[in-house]
């Protein structure tokens, strides 16, 4: 499979009532056409949820998601959201997908889902384009830095093993320039508090909003946009 981690897909914008309105995918750092180039087909999208019980909020993302493939001119014959409702036939859902797209949120919640599904060992056997959003992209990786974005986050755990399908250590919506996490916490600070902290003697991968990572079938890895190595406290940019 190629593996893009991001930290977002720009593939809607929200009204004045937080209503997501979907819009045509841009071509932020190459990103539309990477996609294009690895693409297949268009036959069936499937997006995996990150909360499998938020059903209301998975059918929108779905249809979002699945409208802005469309005016990118990548209507697929065939858009499904995988969750607590179908979750048994995970395998069967993915089997002959061109796209797989791991949304954002909570990463213990994902890691849980995902654990509960099988997801690891149906990747293994998949053939087309795999896309992480923000948790989405963090839990393809071997571990997870799992910092709290909220007070509600605090009990989780620091740390979990991801699903191992890149090496290394990602920070999604990281600002390098400024050492700041880029949807930030009124409660504390989370790049100061929590990230920085958490690379001491370790590396991890910082990466901007539009930023993003591409791993092709061979393994080869490649940046896009600005990129930042995040370690004992400091991050530099990389890329």
């Amino acid at each position: 499979m190629v593996i893009f981690l991001t930290s977002l897909l720009r593939t809607h914008y929200y009204d004045d009532n937080g209503g997501r309105v979907p819009v045509a995918l841009g071509d932020q750092n190459g990103i539309l056409t990477n996609i294009r180039k690895y693409l297949k087909g268009t036959d069936k999208l499937v997006v995996v949820a990150n909360n499998p019980d938020a059903t209301a909020d998975n059918d929108e993302k779905l249809a979002c998601v699945g409208e802005s493939f469309r005016l990118t001119g990548l209507g697929f014959k065939e858009n499904i959201m995988l969750d607590g409702r179908n979750g048994d036939g995970a395998k069967r859902i993915v089997s002959g997908a061109n796209i797989v797209i791991l949304c954002g949120g909570k990463c213990v919640c994902q890691g849980k889902f995902f654990e509960s599904i099988g997801l690891k060992d149906i990747l293994k056997q998949f053939d087309g384009i795999v896309i992480g959003i923000s948790a989405g992209s963090m839990v393809l990786c071997r571990a997870v830095p799992n910092f709290p974005e909220e007070i509600a986050d605090l009990a989780d755990p620091r740390w979990f093993d991801g699903m191992g399908f890149v090496d290394g250590l990602l920070i999604p919506h990281y600002d390098g320039q400024t050492d700041s996490y880029q949807f930030p916490c009124e409660d504390f600070d989370i790049a100061k508090d929590y990230i920085l902290p958490m690379s001491k003697g370790r590396k991890m991968i910082g990466l901007p909003n539009d930023s993003y990572i591409l791993i092709d079938k061979d393994g080869n890895k490649r940046f896009y946009g600005d990129v930042y190595e995040i370690a004992d406290g400091k991050s530099k940019k990389i890329n």
